[in-house]
C-alpha cells in the first residue's frame, strides 16, 4: 500500500520543532516514493520543500503573533476558512481508502478547520502530539505565572478562571476560545482516533483528554546528525544548555546553580533572560544559531544541561548530544528523562531544585566520570539511531495501519 499523504502544518518553513519534523517527514516520504501534498498557512516555502518531489500548497497567510498589525488574523486564528476550503477542494480528487491526512502544527495560523473537513468526508486523520494543545489552552499544562506545572483539569472552570498565561488574562481567554472552537467544531481531539506519540509521559498526560478508543503509535523524532567520532568531553571546559532563555526552561535555576558550582556555562539560544545570563561572570551566550552550529557547540561541551521546569514532549537536543557522546543532565519532570539512564548515560535532577542541580554539575567536574558516561550515551544512541530513513519506515508502517480500518 502506498497512500497519498497530505501533511498539515502552520509553516512552510522551519519555525520550531513541529515544523522541522513536518518538513523532514514530507521530504523523506517523497524521497521514498510516496506522493506527498504539503499544506502550510505561512510563507516562505523553504528550499527543502521547494526542491523535493512533492506538491506544496502555501496559503500565504499571517501567523497569529502578528495580529497587532492585522487584527483580522485573530479571527483567522480561531477558524481558518481558507484552509478549510483548500482542503475541501483537494479532497474532492482523493480516494479516502488511499489517503492519509497528517496533522502537525496548527495553533499559529492553520487551525483545525481542515481537520473538520477531512473527518466529515470520512478521510483518515492522524496527529503527531508535539505539544499539549489538543487539551490545554496554553499547550503546556504549565502555569507561567507561578512557573510550575499546572494540576488543574484543562478547560475546567478552575482552568478558565486562572491567569496562567505569559502575557495577560485576555490572551488566556483568547486561547480558551480557540480551544473551545477547536474541540467543539474542529473535531480535535474527539474525532481524531490515531496519534503519533513522542514520549510515554506526554501520551500519559493527554490520555484522559483523548478518545477512549484512540490508538497510540510511538515514534521518535528523526535526528539528522552524521555518525562522527565521539567527542572527548573530558577535554572540554563548559557545560552547555540549548534553547529559549526563559523561566520555564529552568534558566534562572541553571544560572544560580552554575554560579554555586563555579562551572563555566554556555547558553545556545536567546530570550528574555539573556541580559540576566550575560551578567553572570562565567556564562557565555551565543544567541540563536543554525542547527549545524548547535551540533558544533555540543562538540565543545563537557555535558548538556536540560533543566526544564515543564513536561516537554521530547527534548531533541538531548538526543543530539548523545549522538556526539555528550552526557546530559535532565530534569526528572521532562520527557527527555525517559531517554537518559541516571548515572549511566547522564544524570536526573529534581525539577526546580538548585542544590540537586549543583550536585549534578559538580559530578561533571570529574574527567573519568564524564568520559565514562559520555561513552555510554554515545554507544546507546548509535545502537539504534533514530535517523530519518528509519523514521520514515516507521511512519509508513503507521500509515498502513491507519488505512486498514478504512478498507
Amino acid at each position: 500500500m502506498n497512500p497519498i499523504v497530505i501533511i498539515l502544518n502552520d509553516y512552510c518553513h522551519i519555525n520550531g520543532g513541529a515544523s522541522k519534523v513536518a518538513i523532514d517527514e514530507a521530504v523523506g516520504l517523497a524521497a521514498a516514493g510516496q506522493k506527498v501534498i504539503f499544506i502550510g498557512a505561512c510563507a516562505p516555502i523553504c528550499p527543502e520543500l521547494a526542491n523535493a518531489n512533492l506538491e506544496v500548497i502555501c496559503l500565504g497567510q499571517t501567523e497569529l503573533i502578528k495580529a497587532g498589525k492585522n487584527p483580522f488574523v485573530m479571527l483567522q486564528g480561531l477558524w481558518n476558512f481558507k484552509a478549510a476550503q483548500t482542503m475541501q477542494d483537494l479532497l474532492k480528487k482523493m480516494d479516502k481508502k488511499n489517503t492519509i491526512v497528517h496533522l502537525h502544527g496548527y495553533t499559529k495560523a492553520l487551525t483545525t478547520s481542515p481537520v473538520r473537513v477531512a473527518v466529515k468526508q470520512g478521510f483518515k486523520v492522524g496527529c503527531t502530539l508535539h505539544d499539549f494543545f489538543p487539551a490545554c489552552p496554553n499547550g503546556a499544562f504549565f502555569d507561567y505565572v507561578k512557573c510550575t506545572p499546572c494540576p488543574k483539569r484543562a478547560m475546567s472552570f478552575d482552568c478558565i478562571t486562572t491567569q496562567c498565561d505569559k502575557r495577560h488574562y485576555v490572551h488566556k481567554l483568547y486561547r480558551v476560545a480557540r480551544t473551545f472552537i477547536q474541540q467543539k467544531f474542529g473535531g480535535l481531539p474527539s474525532s481524531v482516533k490515531d496519534y503519533i506519540t513522542l514520549s510515554k509521559q506526554s501520551a500519559g498526560l493527554l490520555r484522559s483528554y483523548l478518545p477512549k478508543d484512540a490508538r497510540y503509535f510511538p515514534l521518535e523524532n528523526p535526528i539528522a546528525i552524521p555518525h562522527l567520532p565521539q567527542v572527548n568531553v573530558a577535554e572540554n571546559k563548559s557545560v552547555v544548555a540549548v534553547g529559549r532563555l526563559d523561566a520555564e526552561k529552568g534558566i534562572e535555576i541553571l544560572l544560580e546553580s552554575a554560579k554555586k558550582s563555579g562551572i563555566n556555562l554556555t547558553l545556545v539560544g536567546d530570550g528574555p533572560l539573556r541580559p540576566l545570563a550575560e551578567s553572570y561572570q562565567n556564562c557565555q551566550v551565543t544567541g540563536w544559531v543554525t542547527p549545524k552550529q548547535v551540533v558544533e557547540e555540543l562538540a565543545k561541551a563537557r555535558a548538556l544541561v536540560f533543566p526544564s521546569l515543564w513536561y516537554e514532549t521530547y527534548g531533541l537536543v538531548v538526543a543530539e548530544a548523545a549522538a556526539r557522546g555528550v552526557p546530559a543532565i535532565v530534569s526528572d519532570i521532562s520527557a527527555a528523562s525517559e531517554r537518559v539512564e541516571d548515572n549511566i548515560t547522564g544524570w536526573h535532577i529534581r525539577s526546580g531544585d538548585i542544590e540537586d542541580l549543583v550536585r549534578a554539575l559538580n559530578i561533571t567536574k570529574d574527567d573519568e566520570t564524564v568520559k565514562r558516561v559520555g561513552e555510554a550515551a554515545y554507544q546507546q544512541f548509535w545502537k539504534s539511531p533514530p535517523v530519518l530513513t528509519k523514521h520514515i519506515e516507521g511512519l509508513r508502517n503507521i500509515y498502513n495501519l491507519l488505512l486498514e480500518k478504512t478498507l
